[in-house]
């Protein structure tokens, strides 16, 4: 078969572009005739083209012939005819505790609710289920991620539902205790992230992870590690009645030792791709970047391929320059590349957005950054990113624009010097310039002086010396 339906970009696929980026995930693809399980094969072959396969004992003759050629590809979710759950597992920093991750489209929770399904997790085939869950409008939100915390410990868990009973394995823990099992974390909260399970057998570089071991370990275990493992954060908990010792780490660089040491924990360390958004600016709801435009501008380190890595046809992707494209939004828009997993949605209802976070303005003659916040200077020579710490003189034709969780927060603009009044003028002449002369009254009679002015001189006339600056400031009418 040539092609099949990706459950992690919910749209068909075409094998011959899915296998350029391929790495193995169970329960990826299914087939879009059955909705059985296949898996992609001759992906490095020489001498076959990659193809879709159905596992042993769940292949149907009328797959083959359904989808033996090229055809059109659907992009509709509910395109795929599979009934099985789509499923993650998650660590949650918060509370120190895993859990599983559902989420059903509008038409998935409204097809289970009529159906009366109940969605099951098993610690094995033989015990009693963890928690049924009736899928429905009120236990699930369209597109939501909805958590399910695990209360038993496993090293593998099944779940099904009572549409199908089909029972899913699903192997998280590593049975060897001494080999950690790998999370990605989500988000840029250092305190309050959720990491989902690596299903994957890769690992890649600038990852943030949270590597988890079963057992109180010593902390003397980072000791051991290379220098390119950089470890942020580790404490021990206790959840599920088993004692954990959990590691916030990132892999720097992939070097010999870097290398050999992911590869005795059964994975394999690979170079990370970049996929940034450029523009228009956006918001996170959970692991959604919801804008509000038809198009997207991204830059990545990798080519976009129509059906192979992004859920969207050949017309909607436009090339703007070397790694700069700009994609058609239409709907909900899935890129999955190695370590990249983006979903980008258009967001209807921006009335709603104002009152989520307001943008407040400042007025500063010089700014000095005290979060880490994103900063950027707008001024006549472009656009500068600014550190923390950093400090910046501002002019009146120069803006800076703070950015929090990729949406604009405040704006500190210049901050005009209101003048003086007459009496701040002349105290500020007087507590700076200090040369005086004598006081010649005649020289100033013509003058139209000002009460201040007057104030002043009545006391010069008295000591018979002026301030020479205050004289020069009264001659030319300043004060």
């Amino acid at each position: 078969m040539y092609k099949a339906y990706d459950t992690f970009l919910q749209s068909e696929v075409y094998a011959e572009l899915a296998a350029k980026s391929h790495e193995y995930a169970p329960y990826r693809y299914e087939c879009a005739h059955c909705g059985e399980d296949v898996f992609l094969a001759a992906v490095k072959s020489k001498y076959m083209v990659p193809h879709f396969r159905h596992h042993s004992g769940n292949n149907d003759v009328e797959c083959e012939n359904y989808l033996g050629l090229y055809g059109a590809i659907s992009t509709d979710p509910q395109s795929r005819k599979s009934k099985n759950e789509r499923a993650e597992f998650y660590f949650d920093s918060n509370k120190k505790m895993f859990f599983l991750g559902l989420r059903f489209s509008d038409y998935e929770i409204t097809f289970y609710e009529q159906n009366e399904t109940n969605i099951e997790l098993w610690t094995s085939i033989n015990e009693r289920a963890l928690s049924p869950l009736q899928i429905n409008n009120k236990n699930f939100y369209p597109d939501e991620l909805i958590p399910i915390f695990i209360e038993k410990f496993s090293y593998s868990y099944f779940l099904s539902n009572t549409f199908n009973n089909i029972k899913r394995k699903y192997d998280v823990f590593k049975s060897n205790n001494n080999t950690p099992t790998f999370f990605k974390i989500q988000g840029n909260d250092d305190n309050n992230y959720k990491a989902k399970l690596v299903r994957s057998e890769f690992l890649y570089t600038d990852i943030p992870y949270f590597a988890v071991f079963q057992g109180q370990f010593s902390t003397q275990w980072s000791i051991s590690l290379p220098n390119d493992m950089q470890i942020e954060e580790n404490f021990n908990f206790e959840t599920m009645s088993i004692k954990f010792m959990g590691y916030r780490l990132t892999i720097k660089n992939k070097t010999t030792k870097t290398d050999a040491l992911v590869s005795s924990w059964g994975y394999k360390l690979e170079v990370s791709e970049t996929l940034a958004l450029l523009w228009p600016p956006a918001f996170m709801i959970d692991d959604v970047t919801s804008i509000e435009s038809d198009y997207a501008y991204l830059y990545s380190s990798f080519e976009l391929q129509a059906y192979g890595n992004i859920n969207i046809c050949n017309s909607d992707i436009k090339k703007i320059l070397n790694n700069v494209s700009r994609i058609s939004i239409e709907s909900r828009i899935k890129i999955h590349k190695k370590n990249i997993e983006m979903v980008i949605d258009k967001n209807e209802r921006n009335n709603i957005i104002p009152n989520i976070l307001p943008i407040t303005e400042k007025f500063e003659s010089i700014y000095s950054v005290q979060d880490n916040n994103q900063y950027f200077l707008f001024n006549r020579s472009g656009v500068m990113e600014m550190s923390k710490g950093q400090s910046i003189y501002l002019t009146p034709a120069s803006i800076i624009r703070c950015y929090r969780y990729r949406y604009l927060y405040s704006c500190i603009y210049y901050k005009e010097k209101n003048e003086l009044t007459d009496e701040e003028l002349l105290k500020d002449i007087l507590a700076h310039y200090k040369r005086t002369e004598v006081f010649n009254k005649k020289s100033l009679n013509s003058l139209k002086l000002s009460d201040t002015a007057l104030q002043y001189l009545i006391s010069c006339e008295a000591s018979g010396y002026i301030n020479s600056a205050v004289k020069r400031f009264i001659e030319e009418g300043w004060l």
